[in-house]
C-alpha cells in the first residue's frame, strides 16, 4: 500500500487516495479556513512545503456520520497552514457526505481497526 495516501488523526484513519477519486466528481465550494486555523497545533506539517502548498486545490473534508455529520479535513492541511499564513479568507473544499466518509475510513468509530483494505 506504499503508493496509498493516508490521513490519520486519534482514532481515525482515511485512504485519501480513494477520497481524491470520489471528490474528482463533486462540486467545488468555497469555505472561509479560519475556523480551522486552531486545528493545526494538532496536526504534523512539513514547515518547509506550507509555502509551497496550491492554494487553488481543493481541500478534502468529510462529514463523519458518529459526529452527528460534522466536518473534518482530511486532506489540505498543508493548504491551510498557507492560507492562515497568508491571511487568505476563502478556499476550494470538496466535501464526501457520510456515507462517502465511511466508504474511504479504513479505520475508526464504527469500523474494525482489523478491516484494513
Amino acid at each position: 500500500m506504499a503508493d496509498r495516501e493516508f490521513f490519520q488523526f486519534l482514532a481515525f484513519r482515511w485512504d485519501v487516495t480513494e477520497a481524491k477519486k470520489l471528490a474528482a466528481d463533486l462540486p467545488v465550494h468555497r469555505m472561509n479556513p479560519k475556523g480551522w486555523y486552531g486545528w493545526l497545533g494538532a496536526i504534523r506539517l512539513d514547515e518547509d512545503y506550507v509555502p509551497h502548498a496550491d492554494l487553488d486545490r481543493p481541500l478534502i473534508a468529510v462529514r463523519i456520520r458518529e459526529a452527528d455529520g460534522a466536518a473534518f479535513i482530511i486532506d489540505g492541511w498543508h493548504r491551510l497552514a498557507r492560507a492562515r499564513n497568508e491571511g487568505r479568507s476563502e478556499l476550494p473544499v470538496v466535501l464526501l457526505n457520510e456515507d462517502q466518509e465511511y466508504q474511504v475510513r479504513v479505520y475508526g468509530g464504527a469500523k474494525n481497526p482489523r478491516d484494513t483494505r
